[in-house]
């Protein structure tokens, strides 16, 4: 008996001491308690009923608290700018002074007046003197779960705290937080973690909480990764997102992720290599706020990292898009994939969901606070960047020869007007003397017909027609994160030139998309129905097609019907 009883005490002795060895909420990792705040606002930890970062938010909860502030709070407003597929709203909150309030909307028309290159010279001094526009995106890889608990307590700091320094953040600065981009990834993570977590803190790596089941939540509901697709636009929460994210263009943009757990917290400047169409400025700005973070993290003895791992090459991530839109788009990355709620990591240190959500919460307050200090110089960068006198491109001009209703024009044209680039149509037929063609890169003299689409690089988003549109960009460094090549043109297999002189062309705008062509010819009276594969919703219509239960063939070798011979990849049915 009593060696039962030892055993016994030595096992709750154990357990005890496991319980109490990892501190989930340590006062190195307080948001700011110093500080006086509204009481009529409450905090996160006060709505949810436990502190960010000791557990994880499903996001219904997350919408709830936005929401809530906003109607508490006349320095916020609750939006809803979009849908998943599994129909959860999409959520940002735009923070700022009361007095910034009062006149918001004439400060957004203005700015975006600024981003059309249509201001006078009244309006541009006036404009330099605006708020700065501070854009933040969380929580794109629904599985780096710890940023949108941050936007939470980043967006009660200023719409609740009393002090100066916030008071200075919302008189001169205007900031659009996107709470959360891929809310259906998120809850897909959230939800398991929360059914898999021990009630005893597991820190050990081979817990079974830290080893997340397929397909995880990185990606959106048909598994995509949000965070490539900015600038196509194939899924909602990446149309809704850029659409928002154009009614506003700041100057400054961060992009808030997590990487592996055994890595500490990544900032801004990266790695090779780099999209050489960017200001050549943009390099020291993103060091100027890098330093930021460092130093807010240097006096908190925070570890960290910077000009490695990361590039910022490809236009499609959260980082690289807005700099292409002409603001300071950045990235951070801090340790936590697969970390739960407190890991050991390689170096034996406890890495606790708490201080992931503080570190995002520190470089967010140290980034808007360097906004706001420069602000003048950062607006001045965004104009010079939406000015096409400073395009480093050699193109002219884009020539798309329709596709004769394929399709894949279509989706083009609606990827550039969805970025707002001006598209232009040619009214009358041109001769080009020096043509490059996408095909093999060579000059030579080209007729472009009446009804060829043409977009000018002379246009305030010259850096996103220049990075998506030309043939092939300058790469630095043979090593690179991602994706090398994505000319539109070549991706889109279309019938595509540039032109390095100037013209004189006669055209007009388009403003709607063309129509695609539907239906069939020559059905009377038909022994087979051919569908060309070239088109780009044939894939569609062969599923469709199947589901109704039809017999479809493919043809294997050229063919003719007696009048027109058709190529190998037809089907009929």
């Amino acid at each position: 008996m009593k060696k039962l009883l030892a055993v016994g005490l030595f096992t709750a002795l154990i357990i005890n001491c496991l319980t109490a060895q990892v501190d989930l909420n340590p006062k190195r990792f307080a948001f700011d308690p110093q500080l006086t705040y509204d009481a009529a606002i409450k905090s996160p930890a006060q709505f949810l009923g436990y502190e960010p970062g000791t557990r994880f938010t499903v996001y219904d909860q997350v919408v709830d608290y936005c929401a809530t502030l906003g109607d508490a709070s006349p320095k916020v407003i609750y939006h809803e700018y979009g849908e998943t597929y599994e129909h959860r709203p999409l959520v940002n909150l735009i923070i700022t002074s009361e007095a910034n309030m009062a006149r918001l909307e004439e400060i957004r028309q203005l700015h975006i007046k600024a981003a059309e290159g249509t201001l006078t010279a009244t309006e541009k001094e006036a404009w330099l003197q605006l708020p700065v526009i501070v854009t933040m995106s969380f929580n794109i890889h629904g599985n780096e779960a710890s940023s949108t608990e941050a936007a939470m307590q980043i967006a009660y700091r200023l719409a609740a705290a009393q002090d100066g320094d916030t008071k200075d953040l919302l008189d001169h600065g205007i900031y659009n937080l996107f709470v959360c981009i891929n809310p259906d990834g998120r809850d897909r993570y959230v939800y398991w973690y929360n059914s898999m977590r021990r009630n005893i803190t597991g820190v050990e790596p081979a817990d079974m909480e830290h080893y997340e089941p397929w397909p995880g939540g990185r990606t959106n509901h048909y598994w995509f990764d949000v965070n490539r697709d900015w600038v196509w636009g194939v899924h909602p929460e990446a149309r809704g997102l850029t659409e928002e994210y154009q009614r506003w263009m700041g100057q400054v943009h961060v992009d808030y992720h997590e990487q592996g757990y055994n890595s500490n917290y990544f900032t801004v400047p990266g790695t090779t290599p780099r999209n050489k169409f960017l200001p050549d400025r943009y390099e020291a700005w993103a060091d100027t706020f890098g330093r930021a973070n460092v130093k807010a993290f240097d006096a908190h003895k925070i570890n960290y990292f910077t000009r490695d791992a990361f590039d910022f090459f490809y236009p499609g991530y959260g980082s690289s898009y807005p700099s292409v839109m002409g603001s300071i788009g950045m990235l951070c990355e801090q340790g936590g994939i697969g970390a739960g709620i407190a890991i050991t990591t390689d170096d034996d240190y406890v890495l606790i969901f708490k201080q992931r959500v503080w570190d995002h919460y520190t470089t967010a307050l140290a980034t808007m606070g360097r906004s706001v200090a420069n602000r003048v110089a950062l607006r001045q960068y965004s104009l010079n960047a939406w000015d096409p006198a400073n395009n480093k491109s050699p193109e002219k001009y884009y020539f798309l020869r329709d596709d004769q209703g394929k399709g894949y024009l279509h989706d083009v044209l609606a990827i550039l007007m969805r970025q707002n680039i001006r598209v232009d149509r040619l009214t009358q037929p041109v001769t080009v003397p020096a043509a490059i063609s996408y095909r093999d890169g060579k000059a030579g003299k080209a007729v472009f017909d009446a009804g060829t689409y043409v977009v000018r690089a002379d246009q305030p988003r010259y850096l996103m027609i220049a990075t998506i549109l030309d043939r092939q960009m300058e790469i630095e460094d043979s090593v690179m994160y991602d994706m090398a090549t994505w000319s539109m043109p070549l991706a889109y297999n279309l019938d595509a030139y540039t032109c390095r002189q100037m013209l004189s062309l006669k055209s007009e705008p388009v403003t709607t998309l063309p129509a695609l062509p539907s239906g069939m010819t020559g059905a009377a009276n038909a022994y087979a129905y051919l569908i060309d594969w070239d088109q780009r919703y044939a894939p569609t219509a062969l599923a469709l097609l199947w589901e109704k239960g039809y017999q479809v063939r493919s043809s294997q070798e050229p063919f003719s019907d007696g009048t027109t011979t058709y190529p190998q990849e037809h089907w009929l049915y």
